[in-house]
């Protein structure tokens, strides 16, 4: 069925942005299909995954690959990538955009096909050691930790002008928060949420998601109900940053569509946000495999009579030294049907960027082909027993990374401060010897080795009588 309310929220033509869900119903399981319509991008089904990236790019992938050899159709890209001292000195915000277009879309080079979700943090986000403020987030920039004002936050999406815009939620960094710390965040995220409706309204004429923080239903309540009754007609759809926070929201909330931001662990984590009613899922975890050497090998819902079976193959093990199979069985992605585990083993070993960049192509080809076997199992009413047949099938987690991955970037992770180790490892040795060598055969003084006969049998002088 057509979403009751997905058309009329944020007043926008029909032909502009429109939530379709079909008609699917199972016990016991919020899981459900839908059709995300923007106008000027193709339609997306769901559910489906959302890519993160960084500094604008899916990592390892340059844009003709991402066209040619992915099915990609979603990315996420978060402000802080791009704001180091100075927010108004973000060049960024001077990218040329004729016709109305998007800077944002200018300055990344996004391709047309591709959807844009807009957000504050990176996802996963470092957390950051100073708190948020009634009117100020906490960001994690390449430079360091720095505050951003909330104004700013709603300029940048003014400006940008990306084809979804999510609100700023307070999000605790804390693993244990007080009840007053709880009921905080809630009011801040409703408050900057009123904010952005005063400041903007309709004005960016975009569609725009609601943030709400990842806390117990209940504590909730009061923003909850305000989404529903005062925000109803100023949002297309929710943003939520845990799968558990769908199950808890009300019916009338359920009807438009809900991004989650969050880092799931494996793939059963990922089936768990889809069975709990998420409609577009971030997967950060192909990013990470692929830069630690694993290629995925699942498929869903797999084969019960082979349990237990690993989700991928870590390719720096000296076991593919020699082995020509493809990265995974009946895979029909560009790497698998050009190269071989032995040879992604040996760029591996010689530090190639290619290997990277074959790895990636291959583990969003499998993750591609997982949602799209989801969507079927979903519409065959299958999904909660093939959920099951899955995890019967595959192992748990995915395969320990024990590979080293490309160099990491200081903002992709928290320093722990005075006296830590090196996050990379020294890429060059001393060069002491070898000056020295070439200082003496620059001054010709370099003294020979072997014999008289030995030196003069090769040239280097001449017997005087």
């Amino acid at each position: 069925m057509e979403s009751v309310t997905g058309a009329s929220l944020a007043q926008l033509p029909d032909e502009m942005f429109k939530f379709i869900l079909q008609p699917v119903s199972m016990p016991d399981c919020a899981g459900r299909l839908g059709q995300l319509i923007l106008r000027g991008r193709p339609a997306i089904s769901t559910p489906n995954y959302v890519v993160p990236t960084s500094r604008g790019v899916i990592p390892h992938l340059s844009q003709d690959n991402l066209q040619k050899h992915t099915n990609i159709s979603t990315v996420y890209v978060p402000l802080e990538d791009f704001i180091e001292k100075s927010h108004a000195k973000a060049p960024l915000y001077n990218t040329p955009a004729p016709n109305g277009e998007s800077p944002l879309r200018q300055y990344i080079g996004l391709p047309d096909r591709h959807l844009s979700i807009f957000g504050l943090r990176r996802v996963p986000n470092i957390p950051c050691p100073a708190h948020n403020t009634d009117s100020s987030v906490a960001i994690s920039t390449s430079v360091g930790f720095r505050s951003l004002e909330v104004e700013q936050y709603h300029e940048a999406v003014r400006k940008l002008k990306a084809d979804i815009s999510t609100s700023l939620p307070d999000l605790i960094n804390t693993k244990v928060a007080s009840a007053k710390r709880i009921e905080k965040s809630a009011d801040r995220t409703r408050a900057w949420l009123r904010d952005f409706v005063e400041d903007i309204g309709e004005e960016t004429g975009l569609p725009f998601f609601a943030s709400i923080p990842p806390h117990e239903t209940e504590l909730l309540s009061l923003y909850l109900s305000d989404l529903k009754d005062e925000y109803n007609s100023h949002i297309s759809g929710l943003c939520v940053y845990s799968p558990s926070t769908v199950s808890g929201l009300p019916g009338a909330l359920r009807d438009i569509p809900t991004i989650c931001l969050t880092d799931p662990s494996s793939p059963q984590a990922v089936l768990a946000a889809i069975h709990a009613g998420v409609d577009l899922l971030t997967v950060p975890f192909v990013t990470k495999s692929s830069e630690h050497g694993i290629a995925f090998s699942f498929t869903f819902p797999g084969w019960p009579q082979t349990p237990n079976q690993p989700l991928g193959f870590d390719l720096w093990s000296t076991s593919h030294a020699t082995d020509l199979s493809t990265l995974s069985t009946n895979c029909t992605c560009y790497t698998c049907t050009r190269h071989h585990r032995a040879y992604v083993h040996h760029l591996l070993q010689a530090n190639e960027m290619l290997a990277w960049t074959l790895l990636q192509i291959h583990n969003f080809s499998v993750i591609d082909a997982f949602f799209s076997a989801v969507r079927q199992s979903i519409k065959g009413r299958t999904f909660e027993d093939d959920m099951r047949t899955f995890s019967r099938a595959y192992e748990s987690e995915l395969p320990a990374l024990t590979g080293q991955g490309p160099r990491v970037r200081g903002y992709q992770m928290k320093s722990i401060g005075r006296g830590e180790p090196k996050k990379n490892a020294k890429a060059y040795g001393k060069l002491d010897e070898q000056v020295q060598k070439l200082s003496e055969a620059e001054s010709g003084v370099a003294s020979p080795e072997g014999d008289a006969d030995y030196i003069e049998a090769h040239g280097g002088a001449k017997k005087v009588e």
